[in-house]
């Protein structure tokens, strides 16, 4: 991190300092406090990191933020209206100190996986930092932003949200000079009513584009698509199902696709030009995440071969769209979360898997759909139907999506309220040479069911 002072921190952030502190650090975590570091607490629901500035001071603190004017500290103190708030400004001001250009990136589903694939093709030609696991949100987001240096020519910042205004917030701190929006699908449509409400949330990011900065978006997603002409900033598309977008690909039965220019303007890739990628990642949806880190790759000015070889260097991993063998069982692993449209997706990669047995799909319930909920899990069931030999469904919405692949004619489909009769049922189902997928939404745990399955120990 560039070292910065208390007195910018305070114009940055509208605030008050008492005494002065040179910077090189910011924590919001008291227990680990780096050399000449600023620690800000956030007030969470269940506890005011406020209650623990004495420990942090006691921990080396050179300065401290606080929302607690009658409060007066030991160290040099930045006193703001709201501490979460100066977060963001506080990494918005520091964003503007050190430069470099930041992409940030949203949707309903695959902006993790986005992220990566644009962090590694912009990592072959650039200085390239991107935000590490979850750090997606409020918090996170700005910690993200204050990893970055002078050094920093590229920062891939991914932006979630449940609610209107997080976004927002979010992207006023980042200042994006490329905003990529992935898709519109339905996660989180309990706290924002509908698509058409997901989508005005996900287009916040856009309030902090900056004034040369660049949408791009999925053209696939006609809620995108129809409102591309009244963003009021340049826009650039990509999809694999709409032939009218800038960007588009043809898809090869090796498994490798040609990415086509039809319209963006770039000089690495003239007009009608078109050049070979390939993914280590399964699934068409997978090609069109592609597309948005090649539209960003050739819009920050890096060539065909640069951007082909980023593509071609991510691996999945852990609880993500791993596929891979283990004890004569075909594995697709993708416990980190789930939506309707990305149960589709999946289980589309499901029915294309190579196998000699059987594929079953493990499902868990997909959370935060409100009064979508019934219908979203009979959503997941069809798919199933279609795509999978067996449904073995878990979780309060698990009768749904049964009901769901019955609705499209899999008999073989079977509701469980508990982990642990999940894993006895596939223990005596699934057989040597089965492709089986285990996903569901994050406080699902299906990590947990497809470990029990292969008899390995289950993490509490």
């Amino acid at each position: 991190m560039e070292g910065f002072t208390l007195e910018q921190a305070a114009a940055w952030t509208g605030g008050r300092a008492v005494g002065a502190a040179g910077l090189t650090a910011v924590t919001t975590d008291s227990r680990q406090i780096p050399a000449q570091a600023l620690f800000l607490p956030i007030r969470g629901e269940r506890f005011d990191a406020h209650d623990f500035i004495g420990q942090a001071v006691e921990g080396g603190a050179a300065a401290v933020v606080s929302h607690r004017p009658q409060e007066q500290y030991p160290v040099p103190t930045l006193y703001v209206e709201d501490t979460a708030q100066a977060l963001l400004d506080l990494a918005g001001g520091y964003r503007r100190l050190c430069g470099g250009k930041v992409v940030g990136v949203t949707g309903s589903v695959g902006k993790t996986t986005t992220k990566e694939l644009l962090y590694a093709v912009a990592a072959q030609g650039f200085a390239a930092q991107k935000t590490e696991g979850n750090l997606n949100n409020e918090i996170g987001l700005p910690l993200t932003l204050l990893r970055m240096t002078r050094a920093t020519e590229v920062m891939v910042a991914e932006m979630g949200m449940n609610h209107f205004g997080e976004i927002a917030r979010m992207t006023a701190a980042a200042q994006p000079d490329i905003a990529v929006i992935t898709n519109i699908g339905t996660a989180h449509i309990e706290f924002l009513g509908s698509r058409e409400g997901i989508c005005k949330a996900k287009l916040e990011i856009l309030a902090g584009l900056r004034p040369d900065g660049w949408a791009v978006l999925c053209g696939d997603e006609p809620l995108l698509w129809e409102k591309r002409a009244q963003l009021g900033c340049r826009v650039a598309t990509y999809g694999i199902e709409n032939p009218a977008c800038d960007l588009t690909a043809h898809l090869h039965q090796d498994g490798s696709f040609d990415i086509v220019n039809n319209s963006l303007p770039t000089a690495a890739l003239p007009v009608g030009g078109r050049f070979r990628a390939k993914l280590r990642l399964p699934g068409a949806h997978n090609v069109c995440n592609a597309l948005a880190a090649a539209a960003v790759g050739l819009l920050l000015g890096e060539t065909p071969a640069q951007i082909a070889a980023g593509l071609a260097a991510y691996t999945a991993s852990g609880l993500r769209q791993h596929i891979y063998e283990q004890d004569g069982y075909h594995i697709f692993a993708d416990c980190y979360n789930a939506s309707p449209d990305a149960m589709e997706a999946t289980l589309a990669v499901l029915g294309a898997m190579p196998c000699t047995g059987r594929r079953l799909a493990v499902l868990g319930s997909m959370l935060e759909l409100g009064d979508y909920a019934a219908e979203g899990h009979r959503r997941a069931g069809r798919a199933a139907a279609q795509h999978a030999d067996a449904l073995y469904a878990y979780g309060p919405d698990a009768a749904a999506m049964v009901t769901g692949a019955q609705e499209n004619g899999l008999d073989q489909a079977y509701a469980f309220a508990d982990q642990a009769a999940l894993i006895a049922a596939l223990r005596r189902d699934a057989k040597r040479g089965d492709a089986l997928l285990f996903k569901g939404s994050r406080g699902m745990h299906m990590e947990r069911v497809l470990a029990g399955a292969l008899g390995e120990d289950v993490q509490e």
